[in-house]
């Protein structure tokens, strides 16, 4: 790990390929799966950390869901859902 200006440690994120890699698998399971079961899914090894990351990064735009029973894809993309919260009030 190598050092940023102001002293704080600098981490490399996971590639395209990898988050691309979580999303495809992700998006086949219909119930929430633990991150051991999700890395087992995966068509490569991924690091624990790497993983963590790419969860963190899904989840901060909405995609994923993260409880008590596991990790699970969230978006909807079903275009009549986008149409009606268009029309819904902004905070």
């Amino acid at each position: 790990m190598r050092a940023s200006r102001e002293g704080a440690p600098t981490r490399k994120g996971p590639t395209l390929q990898t988050l691309e890699m979580v999303e495809s698998t992700l998006r086949r399971l219909s119930k929430p799966v633990s991150l051991n079961r999700v890395k087992e899914l995966l068509p490569r090894k991924v690091m624990h950390p790497t993983l963590r990351m790419a969860i963190e990064h899904y989840k901060r735009f909405g995609c994923v869901a993260e409880g008590s029973k596991g990790i699970m894809w969230v978006l909807n993309e079903n275009p009549d859902f986008w149409k009606a919260a268009a029309g819904w009030e902004r905070r």
